[in-house]
């Protein structure tokens, strides 16, 4: 069972603009280019205020640096146009969550997750921003059973506005890691063996994304991450009877070159809390076997897709995910049950209510739907401040393999693993976002609780 115990409270930075728009994706200043750039006449319309908010209209797109005019404009960019748009003041702003609480199955513990954006005063999008988290956790005292330590540097708007750079170091530490076997229907025990269920993962890893802007709202993205993993089990635990019996090197430290390529379609309004619009990726993930340092050639190809409507203005968003990941090769048996950074079918950032990693596959399947409403806005501490409420149903299945079939471990037809829930959202500012979600799933013991900052897709 998991227990969000506390959440002690926000910190505000120093006083942010007056009437600050929300923040818009670098894709927002495309959508821009027809009318703001190329003939000359154009001018730009003043924006309109939220009348009970004083807040900035959400659903309109912002025009950004590059050749799309900003306030008034030209076809040059200079522009002398009798319209003026809206932009924040510059400055810096400062999202701070502390939380207390942790669950059954990692420990309970303490952290903070927050992030900082530097504004320019020219740009409704945040200059850069570093978003951090750290977070420990223990079962028993001093030993940690969970440490999560994490950084993420994003500066979207490089070269003119055609480069989006993100920088991420981490360091996290899974000491109670469940394995019950592979496959979709796993043989999970009524009640736990640590010494037969669970594995200890520390991996630190360093990665550089970078997305480059091909027209209005294509991308080509690429990225590259380097990792280090050691992997501890019982020598009678399920990992080490079925799993390293097979790779020789799995109990041994090594590490994981990953490169990564893709293309990208990104038309939302708004990068933390979308409201219409697309955002859609293929990838495909390779890495390279180079002697014993680097023992696993794999292959991964992802393809998600995510749509956002307006349902009611201002207040109610519909948000819909499709994900499926396949990986062919040697692929290390903990990343069978990851997509991208994170787990796939369970999880905060997957299937909400099964538990993470409760399914091994090499082919996985999953999607979500959300309904995401917003209650009350106000302003504290020379912040604006959006409280909302989100309901959603996720579902997914995995597959052991991606070309042999496994009825034995996957079961036969449709086998859905699903999680029903809802939750809190608060958005801070224009640049930070934390929810807290409850999830039910009959794989649950009996319920799933989550505290992480931005939504989950």
């Amino acid at each position: 069972m998991c227990v969000i115990a506390a959440i002690l409270g926000g910190l505000a930075g120093p006083a942010a603009a007056d009437d600050p728009p929300l923040p818009a994706t670098d894709s927002d200043a495309a959508s821009a280019e027809g009318s703001g750039a190329g003939s000359g006449s154009a001018t730009a319309k003043p924006r309109e205020r939220d009348k009970d908010t004083d807040m900035e209209p959400e659903h309109k797109p912002v025009s950004q640096s590059g050749s799309a005019a900003v306030g008034s404009g030209s076809g040059s960019g200079s522009g002398s146009g009798s319209g003026a748009a809206a932009v924040p003041d510059s400055g810096r702003e400062l999202g701070l969550f502390p939380i207390l609480g942790g669950d059954t199955d990692h420990g309970f513990g303490a952290g903070a997750i927050g992030s900082i954006a530097m504004f320019d005063g020219n740009n409704p999008i945040y200059r850069w921003k570093l978003d951090f988290r750290g977070i420990y956790l223990t079962k028993a005292l001093p030993a940690p059973s969970f440490i999560d330590l994490a950084a993420v540097l994003t500066v979207p708007q490089m070269l003119h506005d055609q480069l989006r750079l993100e920088i991420r170091p981490s360091y996290t530490l899974d000491g109670v890691l469940p394995f019950y076997g592979r496959g979709n229907e796993p043989n999970v025990p009524s009640k736990d063996v640590p010494s037969r269920d669970f594995y200890e993962r520390v991996h630190p890893a360093l990665s550089v994304n970078a997305r480059w802007r091909l027209s209005a709202h294509w991308y080509a993205i690429d990225g590259i991450q380097v990792s280090y993993t050691k992997v501890s089990t019982d020598a009678g635990s399920t990992v080490a009877t079925q799993i390293a019996a097979l790779d020789p090197y799995l109990l041994k430290a090594n590490g994981i070159l990953r490169a990564e390529t893709g293309l990208a379609y990104d038309s939302r309004d708004n990068e933390i809390a979308p409201n219409s619009g697309q955002w859609h990726q293929v990838k495909v993930r390779a890495s390279p076997r180079i002697g014993t340092a680097l023992p696993y050639e794999y292959q991964q190809y992802d393809a998600i897709a995510r749509w956002y409507t307006t349902l009611l203005h201002k207040r109610l968003v519909l948000a819909m995910r499709g994900v499926v990941d396949l990986e062919t090769g040697q692929v290390p048996f903990y990343e069978e049950a990851r997509y991208e950074e994170t787990t796939a079918v369970g999880g905060t950032q997957g299937v909400r209510g099964v538990p993470a990693y409760l399914l091994y596959g090499r082919a996985k399947v999953f999607g979500n739907v959300e309904l995401r409403a917003k209650v009350w806005r106000f302003s504290a501490v020379s912040r604006k401040w959006i409280v909302g409420f989100a309901g959603f149903v996720d579902a997914g299945r995995v597959w052991t393999d991606v070309t042999t079939a496994h009825p034995e471990l996957d079961g036969h037809g449709l086998g859905l693993h699903y999680g029903v829930g809802g939750g809190l959202r608060i958005q801070q500012g224009r640049a930070f976002l934390v929810r807290a979600d409850l999830a039910w799933s009959p794989d649950a013991r009996p319920f799933g609780a989550y505290l992480i900052a931005d939504q989950a897709f």
